[in-house]
């Protein structure tokens, strides 16, 4: 009895070892990382959905890079919005487009997708949302002028945190799926990568923080150019 059950165990190990090699070659989606709602995300998306975006708002939509800029000083003749958290990814700019959308804002700067790759995600996958929250913008709120916005360079040489390392190649794929997207959905795409990095692929350490987030200096060479193009005036 005791050499069956032995033998039993034997057998359900191999099976599940099986199953789990053939979950992994045809599955790998269910171990990428996706989530968002964590309490700092949960708190700001309340606090932002406290206040309605009417027809007449710029939104600014996007992580911390977007969140920490003080987009209502800068721009003080256009009624901005700012709707950046922290942390967030595309799956969470997708799970709170519903209260934006509702108020059929007049534009939308989106700039997402850094954090994504920081969790290992795939330029394609990543791209995928991408269309999906294209699509949503176009189907609720048609009148909406969406505008993408390429993900900023990084300083591979000063970036503090250990899962943004060595992710350069990473952004410039998927800032390719992104001016795709803009061709396909016929949408305007800013190139911030291209306006930071010039002919190189880095971030310039003078404009940044940390390797990844942006200084004074660095918020002034985007604002700089939105004004010098008359970018929300369009």
């Amino acid at each position: 009895m005791l050499n069956h059950l032995k033998r039993s165990k034997t057998l359900w190990g191999i099976v599940f070892l099986f199953s789990g090699l053939a979950g992994n070659a045809s599955g790998q989606e269910a171990k990428v990382d996706t989530s968002y709602d964590n309490n700092y995300y949960l708190n700001k998306r309340t606090m932002y959905e406290t206040v309605e975006v009417k027809p007449w708002h710029v939104v600014f939509l996007g992580n911390s890079i977007t969140e920490r800029g003080l987009w209502n000083e800068w721009f003080p003749s256009v009624p901005v919005v700012n709707r950046g958290i922290g942390g967030d990814n595309c799956w969470g700019v997708y799970a709170r487009l519903n209260p934006i959308l509702k108020g059929k804002p007049a534009a939308i700067f989106m700039m997402i997708g850094i954090n994504d790759l920081g969790r290992g995600l795939s330029a394609d996958m990543i791209a995928s949302k991408y269309a999906q929250i294209i699509q949503k913008v176009k189907s609720d709120s048609p009148g909406t002028r969406l505008v993408l916005q390429t993900v900023l360079p990084i300083n591979e040489s000063t970036v503090r945190y250990d899962y943004m390392k060595g992710k350069t190649s990473a952004i410039k794929t998927l800032n390719e799926h992104i001016r795709e997207l803009g061709n396909r959905y016929n949408l305007q795409v800013i190139d911030l990568f291209r306006v930071f990095a010039g002919d190189g692929d880095q971030l310039p350490e003078e404009f940044c923080v940390d390797g990844l987030h942006l200084n004074e200096k660095g918020y002034q060479i985007w604002v700089k150019y939105f004004k010098e193009h008359k970018v929300l005036c369009q």
